[in-house]
């Protein structure tokens, strides 16, 4: 019997920046078991500063498979068009620096694709601390409980099945000649917009336990509430700009932050709204406790960590929210006008 070729898969790995995960995560994808012959790996570069660009460079030196591409727009969605445009590959593998892939993760996502038919794949994500602390292994909990985080599936973890959205996704390359490549306005939810495009197109896509991604998350106070607040900050300008992408859950903090706002500013008029309020904070303080009690035991972490990075999570989300609809007259006059969205501070660790 003839053996089976396998497709040519194109991964691409934006980065900017990513000197402490850069060569794990190229490392797990180059010592994974899909055959060399059939997977080039396009790192696109965002003009990193802290030594990022080096690293990859010697490991290109070492690799044939390694293509060095600079991004001089800095942004993800940036980078992914530069890859898409660059790539060979009949799929698209879009990673991200901040993980580490499963030996088999580059295989099992082609076999889950071309087994279901669906335009995208990908798997759930198991979140870890981005270092060994207390603090990065409680930030690790609060945000891989459906508290945390709602229900982000792909962090919960779960059977397979078609879904709105995956962490990073394999594609048919052919997909972004139907719908088009990454919107460069979002410099956050660029892949949420890009499944929504895929199946307001019909297409499906697909999320399976057979394809294993770890992520490792922000190690600090900082770090968390950065990432916390650009992420809530970009969903109603995501809204804005494209009409849509988006569920109800992504405005849940954001509507229990306001409801914190009215409420306290009502109790300076109204001597019932300080009982309110109390009842409101008391009520959400109780099931934090509960959660953190709960998942923290499961996970050998602090339960106070946990309990006041729930806090930090929700509140720094909803704040991003809340700010970002008072500044969409000012950033985003014209939602119509095609302009790339501008690069966010560094991220913290």
């Amino acid at each position: 019997m003839a053996e089976i070729k396998l497709p040519m898969v194109s991964v691409i790995a934006p980065c900017r920046n990513e000197a402490a995960f850069i060569e794990n995560a190229l490392n797990s994808i180059l010592q994974s078991d899909y055959p060399a012959e059939r997977m080039e790996l396009l790192v696109v570069d965002g003009m990193s500063t802290d030594g990022t660009y080096d690293t990859i460079q010697k490991m290109a030196n070492q690799d044939s498979r390694i293509k060095l591409i600079d991004n001089p727009k800095h942004t993800v969605p940036a980078a992914m068009n530069i890859g898409i445009k660059a790539a060979c590959g009949k799929y698209i593998v879009r990673i991200d620096c901040h993980c580490k892939f499963a030996p088999d993760y580059v295989r099992k996502c082609i076999e889950t694709i071309e087994r279901t038919g669906a335009d995208n794949v990908g798997g759930y994500c198991a979140t870890l601390p981005g270092a060994d602390t207390n603090v990065a292994g409680a930030i690790a909990t609060a945000t891989s409980s459906a508290f945390g985080v709602g229900n982000a599936l792909f962090r919960l973890g779960g059977q397979e099945r078609e879904v709105d959205t995956v962490p990073f996704g394999t594609y048919r390359k052919e997909i972004f000649d139907k719908i088009g490549i990454y919107d460069e306005r979002l410099v956050r939810n660029q892949d949420i917009e890009l499944n929504w495009r895929i199946r307001k197109a019909g297409g499906r896509i697909v999320i399976s336990p057979e394809i294993k991604v770890a992520y490792y998350n922000r190690t600090t106070y900082h770090g968390l509430w950065q990432q916390a607040f650009n992420n809530g900050l970009w969903n109603p300008y995501t809204i804005w700009l494209t009409g849509g992408g988006l569920s109800l859950r992504h405005f849940v903090p954001m509507f229990f932050v306001l409801g914190l706002i009215v409420l306290a500013t009502a109790s300076f008029f109204l001597s019932i709204a300080k009982w309110i309020l109390l009842g409101y904070t008391a009520l959400y303080l109780s099931v934090a406790v509960f959660f953190s009690l709960k998942h923290s035991r499961s996970k050998g972490t602090s339960a106070i960590l946990v309990l006041w990075f729930y806090v930090v999570l929700h509140i720094a989300y909803g704040l991003g929210s809340i700010w970002s609809v008072l500044t969409i007259p000012f950033k985003f006059p014209n939602r119509h006008r095609d302009v790339a969205g501008k690069p966010l501070a560094d991220r913290k660790l």
